[in-house]
């Protein structure tokens, strides 16, 4: 009578099988997941950019509720150096200074005309977003520029 060895566990071939399915799976997994964090940067930049226009909005109105007037231009946020504006901005949107990095890369502008904004943009130093025009992912290079271009003329 023979007698059946009975082997428990995994032969190699299928080890090395399984360990080649999840490298295929990391694979396709890995590029569409760092999209969905540049997508998720570039979104939260464009809210704090409605948070800043939002806070900007409400100084003007408020600088002009107390007969106080803004020239129009582009303005960046200072907390080294605060204006009214930039005080006003701070009693509405508290985060602004921990946007603008403390003097790092991080920048907050806002663009005033006729006494009302008409533009924001927020960056961290390498994501940035804007207001009413929303940065995404696809027009993000070209953004860049346009907000950078922003930011120094507001310097």
């Amino acid at each position: 009578m023979k007698t059946r060895k009975t082997a428990k566990g995994f032969t190699l071939v299928e080890l090395i099988v399984v360990i080649a399915i999840i490298g295929v799976l990391a694979a396709i997994l890995v590029p569409s997941m760092l999209g969905y964090v540049k997508k998720s940067k570039v979104s939260s930049m464009n809210a704090n950019a409605k948070s800043l226009f939002d806070a900007a909005a409400t100084a003007l109105v408020e600088m002009d509720s107390e007969g106080k007037s803004v020239n129009g231009g582009d303005y960046h946020y200072n907390a080294a150096n605060p204006t009214d504006m930039d005080k006003k901005i701070k009693n509405f949107f508290a985060d602004v200074e921990q946007l603008c990095g403390n003097g790092k890369h991080g920048f907050a502008s806002y663009r005033v005309a006729d006494m009302a904004v008409t533009a924001a943009v927020c960056g961290d130093g390498v994501y940035c977003g804007g207001y009413p025009v929303a940065a995404t992912v696809d027009t993000y290079s070209n953004f860049t520029s346009t907000a950078a271009g922003l930011s120094e003329a507001a310097r």
